[in-house]
């Protein structure tokens, strides 16, 4: 569905991403993890278009979207969600997800419905302030808003970063029902190894900018986590 070949990117003399290749299946959710200041967040801007690849290239179900600005891939059906959420603060709950909505494919303005049988608490708060809602609530709203324009893909930064364990509940659950319910394709970066467990079918595990581990989740094992995860 999304496959990275031999991605590389810099900053200045600062080599970040070095060879990545790594293939995320259609349906499934593939975990990408590693420490602090492997990568991980500059390999998904990369596949948003939001930095500039060195070299390599990035295809979404075969066409090849390297060159794409971040706006024609939300277009073409990747949703993001960065890390520290990034909502407006100013704008309503309902306003934030309608700000998504002019990507959605095929058209139509509408809230989709289904947003909220998978976050049900932000219909109770349509009209309150993005930047009034707890940390746990904010991060309900941005995947929201991701989700409004339908995407096939969907990319997510650490969206356990600071959240109650209620709600990171709640995000698991929801992850696990847009792979089986949707057949939606799920990105996700996650420094908690069993959130991870609970959520994907893959991992890729990131050390030094490139890929150092790659497998079924099913597969990953405490050697490996404690040679590339543990601090």
């Amino acid at each position: 569905m999304l496959s990275m070949e031999n991605l590389n990117q810099s900053y200045g003399e600062s080599r970040i991403l070095r060879d990545v290749t790594l293939r995320a299946r259609r349906g499934v959710c593939t975990c990408i993890m590693g420490r602090n200041g492997v990568g991980k967040t500059t390999l998904l801007q990369c596949i948003m278009g939001l930095l500039p690849l060195r070299s390599g290239r990035i295809l979404l179900d075969g066409a090849d979207i390297s060159a794409l600005p971040p706006e024609k891939r939300a277009a073409a059906g990747m949703g993001y969600v960065p890390q520290g959420r990034q909502v407006f603060p100013m704008l309503t709950v309902e306003e934030n997800i309608r700000v998504a909505l002019a990507a959605r494919r095929g058209g139509g303005r509408d809230i989709p419905p289904f947003i909220f049988t998978f976050f049900p608490v932000l219909k109770e708060m349509l009209r309150r302030r993005g930047g009034d809602l707890s940390g746990g609530q904010q991060q309900q709203l941005a995947i929201a808003r991701a989700l409004a324009p339908d995407p096939r893909l969907l990319i997510l930064d650490e969206p356990t970063e600071g959240i109650q364990p209620n709600i990171v509940r709640e995000i698991a659950a929801a992850v696990r029902r847009f792979t089986a319910e949707m057949g939606m394709t799920v990105l996700l970066v996650e420094q908690k190894v069993p959130f991870a467990r609970g959520v994907a079918s893959d991992y890729a595990i990131m050390e030094r900018g490139g890929i150092a581990a790659a497998g079924s989740m099913a597969g990953l094992t405490p050697d490996t986590v404690k040679a590339f995860l543990s601090v």
